[in-house]
């Protein structure tokens, strides 16, 4: 299972937004297909990855939305209005498809990432989240 390679376990047609799509409808992404993680890409060019978002950053912009005053649910609404490219991790990990699943366990426990692009060469792929890893391991 650990000698596996990646693109044995990837999603291989990842949920992919426009950087300029607004943080509401990325949220509704994340919760109707049950990801942890979407890709981030070029208005112009839908295989160029600008980033990733995460359910993770999402709770960020809550918490900071909730300890912003009295007006928490103006500033939710502000936040939630602009587009995801204010809010991506513009530097992300990267995953070859031949790389084993055992390296993408350990890049998602060492740097604590649950979404990882796979990439042939220089084109993307994929995607391999943790609930890959899991299916995987007790398949």
């Amino acid at each position: 299972m650990l000698n596996l390679p990646v693109s044995d376990i990837m999603n291989d047609h990842p949920i992919k937004v426009k950087s300029d799509v607004s943080i509401r409808n990325v949220a509704h992404l994340l919760l109707r297909y049950r990801i942890n993680g979407i890709l981030v890409v070029d208005p112009e060019n839908m295989d160029l990855l600008t980033g990733v978002f995460t359910t993770a950053d999402f709770l960020n912009l809550m918490d900071m939305a909730i300890t912003s005053g009295a007006q928490k649910m103006q500033a939710l609404n502000a936040i939630s209005d602009r587009p995801v490219s204010d809010f991506i991790n513009r530097q992300f990990l990267r995953l070859q498809q031949t790389d084993t699943t055992a390296k993408a366990i350990g890049y998602m426990h060492k740097h604590n990432v649950l979404t990882i692009p796979v990439y042939d060469g220089d084109k993307l792929v994929g995607v391999v989240g943790r609930h890959d890893v899991i299916n995987i391991a007790f398949a």
